[in-house]
């Protein structure tokens, strides 16, 4: 699914961004390093990659969801022209759920358990608007409806652990959207879930930026969901994002080593196959690289550079930039 994003105003730009958290007393290992990119207003923007490599981290940064306890946010999180990183909490928590919302990646651990459905879902409209009493318990019954699930009057006063685990994600996708927000946070929205429901909910999210115009950053490993929701991808690897480009060209001509090789690791339905090619070995743990690009112990392109130097990302055509030596030459995104 490709939006025209012709004339779309910006609506979130994250500009040097570097998460980083303790590890002693004064010490701190990089969970993300230097990430820059931008949401249009009415996109979806998706950020792949394998487990640890720092998708779900840039998400909680957004989303102010780091503590100064465990770590830092460096770098600006612009949404509609402020700063995320420099507001007030009290602030922040108006823009929570108003401005900006989350799909958290297993419902059953994000609802509360001890709250009915329609206490959870009143709760977001009763922080963010002023609706009261009757209208209240129309609007998160409206909510509910939205996002096609049956007999919603009767959901409402249902525990989460009454639920299947498609409901539990729509009751999420709802509490969500209940205040319209500009942009919705989705990380790994239909893990765990089968086939049929994870199309339906993928179907949901679309309907949702259709008819809300919300800009939507999905956050997943499947490539699978990236082609039938995203309009842009971002692959990121060991924090670093290592390729960026529109849906159709990461496809056809993707250019970092890792991300063809996400791609030939995904099985074919066309031509014959003796086994999968799988990418070697696993994301470093954080901290283990020091120099060098973090790629290198498993890039079948590597050679003696990139173990000393971590390469830049660099434009190798119009809107799709890769952090590879192989493209050097090109120009360098500073």
């Amino acid at each position: 699914m490709v939006t025209n994003l012709v004339a779309k105003e910006e609506l979130l730009k994250v500009e040097d961004l570097s998460i980083k958290f303790k590890s002693g007393k004064k010490q701190f290992v990089n969970a993300v390093s230097h990430v820059d990119f931008t949401i249009h207003k009415g996109e979806t923007l998706a950020l792949v990659g394998e487990s640890g490599c720092g998708k779900s981290v840039t998400s909680l940064s957004i989303m102010r969801l780091i503590t100064n306890s465990v770590g830092k946010i460096e770098g600006k999180i612009i949404l509609k022209e402020k700063d995320l990183n420099l507001v007030s909490e009290k602030k922040m928590r108006s823009i929570r759920g108003k401005d900006v919302s989350m799909i958290f990646q297993e419902p059953m651990t994000s609802l509360n358990p001890v709250h009915k459905i329609g206490k959870q879902i009143s709760e977001v409209l009763k922080l963010h608007t002023d609706i009261s009493g009757d209208e209240l318990k129309k609007q998160t019954v409206e909510m509910l409806e939205k996002v096609g699930i049956a007999r919603p009057e009767k959901i409402v006063k249902e525990y989460p652990h009454q639920l299947s685990g498609g409901i539990r994600q729509r009751v999420m996708i709802a509490m969500a959207m209940a205040c319209n927000p500009s942009l919705l946070i989705a990380d790994e929205p239909t893990t765990a879930l089968d086939v049929t429901i994870q199309a339906q909910i993928l179907d949901l999210m679309n309907d949702l930026k259709k008819n809300y115009d919300t800009a939507i950053l999905l956050i997943t490993h499947d490539l699978g969901v990236v082609a039938e929701m995203a309009d842009r991808v971002m692959v990121m690897y060991y924090g670093q994002i290592v390729e960026e480009t529109d849906i159709k060209t990461i496809f056809k001509n993707p250019q970092h080593p890792y991300t063809i090789g996400l791609l030939n690791s995904i099985p074919r339905l066309e031509g014959e196959m003796d086994s999968l090619q799988p990418i070697e070995g696993n994301v470093p743990n954080i901290g283990e690289v020091t120099k060098g690009c973090p790629f290198f112990s498993r890039c079948t392109h590597a050679d003696s550079r990139c173990l000393e130097e971590n390469p830049p990302l660099v434009k190798t055509d119009k809107g799709h930039s890769v952090r590879c030596w192989l493209y050097i030459n090109e120009e360098v995104l500073t």
